[in-house]
């Protein structure tokens, strides 16, 4: 009968009874952690790894991206008379292996992270939605 002298109390259960009920009334000085996502955007770290980026003038069509890949999401296809990496998302590790090997700086990860989408093809980005072009300053 030793048992009920020690947990006759509740005493865990009675503590998590508390939080609880200090998490519905609202009681306590807490910060708000929730983000109400589809009207506010998180706030993203800056070296977070998103969505691929190519840099249209900088990017050589070596492969070397293509290359270093270790689930060889990349390939390299022709686009306008020159080469240029495409992108399988939907296998794709976001490790950022293709970054540190590019010789010439042309892929970057910017902060696109809404990437679902509803069939595997749609998935593979081309060169038509992974070039931009540097902006000059003047």
């Amino acid at each position: 009968m030793t048992w009920i002298s020690k947990n006759w109390t509740m005493t865990g259960i009675i503590t998590g009874l508390i939080v609880t009920l200090k998490h519905v009334l609202h009681i306590g000085n807490r910060p708000t952690v929730t983000v109400q996502y589809p009207y506010e955007r998180m706030k993203l770290a800056p070296r977070f790894r998103g969505r691929h980026s190519v840099d249209e003038d900088a990017c050589i069509g070596c492969g070397i991206c293509e290359v270093n890949c270790p689930n060889s999401t990349i390939r390299i296809v022709k686009y306008k008379n020159r080469w240029f990496p495409e992108f399988n998302l939907g296998m794709c590790l976001f490790c950022g292996l293709c970054l540190d090997a590019c010789p010439m700086n042309a892929i970057k990860m910017d902060g696109g992270y809404e990437l679902a989408d509803y069939t595997r093809e749609s998935l593979i980005y081309g060169p038509d939605r992974l070039l931009f072009k540097k902006e000059v300053n003047k």
